[in-house]
């Protein structure tokens, strides 16, 4: 019997895209407009690294875990339409905050809804996907993240001056509203009542994967440790304007168009390279990420700690966009191959909630934290040395890029599924 040719669903991709633009633009507003917002609320610095990181992605993360549980047993199209609509709902009213508190209050309702759309999104697009395109069809759905980060620094650029960051935050929060209707329309197939097992079951089910498969293992981790250095982004523009003397309008248009071009050049080339490198010379594409992101590391470095003029200092900060983007479509690709279709999302919200909890919102506030302590002590590069910290962390995922490529070769081939 001759099985139909699984063709990549271009259309449903992109408009995952596109929601996932709106999604990390409506997160990143308050980096964006992190000098507005501090200053018109009052805020410390490390007030405002609780409130862009901890109070955000603590519930995110542990939010994730739940959408990716009631997705895999509720259905993922029920799921995002209610999380689009939350998030949307209280973008909006983030953008009415008159403190700190009410501040602190919106923004993790933003995260609780927000969360839902990877562990949902992303497996719908790799249930519709051949294997051979995968890695590229997952990258160009994170391209959302490069997009919407870097459009949120051109909103506040471009927009700020005439609509101010409340009106930016409303703005965004209305065409989020919008969208939930076009969401309700995607059809995904609903779990069957009879395919469901207890929650406990599924987590036990995750957890003894996770154990017995070194490559999933592996992977998990270079995950979680790569967004170390995604934990700097809430801090950019205080760092271009307080340790490298940028003016904040500079600033952010120069991160906003840097952040666009490489951003989206990192998510969707790494996963085109990573199916061709694989397609052509078997290259794992775990192996083809640790080799591009280990070129990246100097570029980086030279980024932290040159002054703003000096020409690699924007090679730095193209390399550092590239280092935030690269990882997505393939390391999220050689997790996905090794767990069977009912763990799928689970196992997506399980990494969402450790790289979150110990990365984007641990490692973000000990940054806050030690960038106050330092400016405390008069140091004009209080921010440098604490994402520099960060950064030195994130490279650690090398190692366990290049662990999980031992662990495919090991076993034949890579991306098998291994029995539990």
């Amino acid at each position: 019997m001759t099985t139909p040719v699984q063709r990549v669903p271009l259309k449903l991709v992109l408009f995952f895209l596109v929601l996932h633009i709106v999604n990390q633009i409506d997160r990143q507003l308050v980096a964006a407009f992190a000098a507005d917002i501090m200053r018109d609320l009052q805020l410390s610095r490390s007030a405002f690294a609780l409130i862009a990181g901890l109070a955000f992605s603590g519930v995110y993360a542990f939010t994730s875990v739940a959408a990716g549980l009631l997705a895999d047993r509720l259905g993922r199209v029920r799921v995002l339409t209610g999380g689009v609509a939350v998030w949307s709902l209280f973008t909006a009213l983030a953008g009415m905050a008159q403190g700190f508190w009410t501040m602190l209050a919106a923004r993790p309702l933003v995260a609780a809804g927000e969360a839902t759309l990877v562990p949902t999104a992303s497996n719908i697009i790799l249930s519709r996907t051949p294997d051979r395109h995968k890695a590229a069809a997952i990258g160009l759905f994170f391209a959302g993240i490069p997009l919407g980060i870097g459009g949120s620094f051109l909103i506040a650029g471009l927009l700020g001056p005439t609509l101010g960051w409340r009106g930016c935050f409303l703005m965004m929060g209305l065409i989020g509203i919008a969208a939930t209707f076009a969401v309700s329309r995607v059809r995904d197939p609903v779990p069957q009542a009879s395919e469901a097992v207890s929650i406990g079951g599924q987590l036990g089910q995750w957890w003894a994967m996770f154990r017995a498969n070194r490559r999933l293992r592996w992977a998990s981790l270079a995950i979680v440790f790569l967004h170390a250095h995604v934990a700097t982004s809430p801090f950019v523009q205080l760092w271009l304007h307080d340790d490298k003397g940028m003016a904040q309008v500079d600033a952010n248009s120069l991160y906003g168009v840097i952040f666009v071009t490489f951003g989206l050049a990192g998510s969707v080339g790494s996963g085109l390279l990573a199916d061709w490198a694989q397609r052509r010379f078997a290259l794992d594409r775990a192996l083809s990420t640790m080799i591009v992101l280990a070129a990246l590391v100097p570029l980086i470095l030279a980024y932290r700690l040159l002054p703003a003029g000096d020409p690699l200092f924007i090679a730095g900060m193209a390399a550092s966009v590239l280092f935030m983007t690269m990882l997505y479509g393939p390391v999220f690709t050689v997790i996905e191959a090794e767990l069977p279709p009912h763990l799928k999302a689970t196992a997506t919200g399980i990494n969402i909630l450790a790289l979150n909890i110990l990365m984007i919102g641990g490692l973000a506030m000990a940054i806050g934290i030690g960038s106050q302590w330092l400016a405390s002590a008069g140091r004009a590069d209080a921010w440098t040395w604490p994402l520099l910290g960060a950064d030195l962390v994130a490279f650690i995922a090398l190692g366990f890029l290049w662990a999980a490529y031992r662990a495919g070769k090991s076993v034949g081939r890579p991306g098998a599924v291994h029995a539990v």
